[in-house]
């Protein structure tokens, strides 16, 4: 009996032990060091402001910055966005690898800026400024730099309605857009001798000599023409419905010049350009920007385009002369958004796109998303122009559209009566190159 008792313990104890495969040891590759990233996630409020990580440029808000993790722990973050106060910050620390830290400015306005406030009858209309910015009636554009701006008021069935607004630090201009029901308009055609005068129609600036102006209602009509070295031309046009009124006066050389004039453009066209840190306008397509009331001295030029680097440089410029500056600005790291830069002959023609009013030609539309675009061109008299365009990231298409008369115009010459105009901008640019 013992005897059995023994051989089944032996046995329960053999069943019960269980064999464990042997496998081989597998290496583990660790990370060369420093080659682990993290990243830094930086926006700002308004967006579109230039950021400066570690005193390098990286774009425009929102953008994400790439660092290693065993880098340096602390880092300097810069944005700067025209309008606003400078913002900086200080962060000390890595992200782990993989991590993303989100850094948030929320931007200051400067004390160079001012609010307009837009309201029309009939409200609702669609309101532009500076043939950018869009919003419906009654609207305040709230944080416009110090300047002259431009704002266009559009309702289907009514006349477009443009002014110039002058903004003045920490106040608020008032634009009350009475809207005339529409009406066919007429056309300027503008020369000069000697040619290049910079032309302003009702105050409102329309390029240089030769030009032709559209969508002017019937009725008379002011016009100033500028260019350095010669005195003004002011008069009054009177403009007819479905004609097109010539003007071709010729300057008188002024013998003791006060002034300079600065012709501005810039690739692409729709840059922002600030005179000695005032806002002065737009860039155009197809003519320059021109300014004629600058004063002799050092002055510095400001361009700014959402999608580009700004530009600034500082010159010096003597009285009675002419300059020229032409600028290529340089896209920022990895666009996401283009343009279409429009112009047409005759000018102030309504832009469409995909159906929506955006402004009077020539204008340049910013930050859109790439793919196919409709445009239409609709001014009265004119037969509607319409294209497909395609938006590529980091670039801005060129579109220059001919119209064509719906019936042809009568050639009328003006009637000229002298006049007061009200003084054009006095705001001090500077120039890159004289003009020969």
């Amino acid at each position: 009996m013992m005897v059995l008792m023994l051989a089944a313990s032996v046995a329960v104890s053999s069943a019960m032990i269980t064999t464990v495969p042997v496998t081989e040891a597998v290496p583990v590759t660790l990370p060369a060091p420093g080659s682990e990233q993290g990243y830094f996630s930086i926006n700002s409020f308004p967006s579109g402001g230039d950021v400066y990580f570690d005193s390098a440029f990286w774009g425009e808000t929102p953008v994400v910055v790439t660092v290693s993790t065993t880098g340096t722990p602390t880092h300097t973050i810069r944005i700067t966005l025209p309008g606003y106060e400078e913002w900086t910050s200080t962060y000390n620390g890595n992200p782990m690898a993989g991590q993303t830290i989100p850094i948030t400015a929320q931007l200051v306005p400067s004390a160079q800026t001012g609010n307009i406030q837009v309201v029309s009858t009939p409200s609702g209309a669609m309101v532009s400024l500076d043939r950018s910015q869009s919003a419906n009636t009654p609207y305040v554009f709230y944080n416009i730099p110090v300047g002259s701006h431009e704002v266009s008021v559009f309702m289907s069935g009514y006349q477009t309605f443009y002014t110039s607004v002058n903004v003045n630090k920490g106040q608020t201009a008032y634009v009350n857009a009475i809207l005339q029901p529409e009406s066919t308009t007429g056309t300027l055609s503008v020369s000069s001798s000697p040619s290049g005068a910079a032309v302003y129609v009702d105050g409102i600036y329309h390029g240089v000599t030769s030009t032709t102006v559209g969508n002017l209602i019937p009725g008379s009509h002011s016009v100033r023409l500028s260019k350095a070295g010669y005195l003004d031309w002011t008069g009054s046009v009177s403009i007819s419905a479905g004609s097109t009124t010539y003007l071709d006066p010729s300057l008188v050389k002024d013998q003791q010049p006060q002034y300079a004039t600065v012709s501005i453009t810039s690739n692409p066209a729709g840059a922002s350009v600030y005179g000695d840190g005032v806002y002065v306008g737009q860039t155009r397509a197809g003519s320059p920007l021109v300014f004629t009331s600058v004063k002799p001295g050092t002055h510095t030029l400001l361009l700014t385009k959402s999608g580009y680097q700004d530009y600034s440089v500082t010159r010096t410029v003597s009285a009675g002369q002419n300059y020229d500056v032409d600028v290529t600005l340089n896209p920022v790291q990895n666009p996401t958004t283009g343009g279409i830069s429009i112009i047409s002959a005759p000018s102030q023609a309504e832009v469409y796109l995909n159906n929506a009013y955006k402004g009077l030609t020539p204008v340049t539309l910013d930050s859109l998303a790439p793919g196919s675009y409709t445009v239409l061109l609709r001014l009265s008299g004119y037969q509607d122009w319409q294209a497909t365009q395609q938006v590529t990231a980091g670039q801005t298409a060129q579109i220059s559209a001919t119209l064509t008369p719906s019936a042809t115009p009568t050639p009328t010459q003006s009637g000229l009566l002298p006049l007061v105009v009200l003084a054009g901008i006095g705001i001090v640019f500077l120039a890159l190159g004289k003009r020969s």
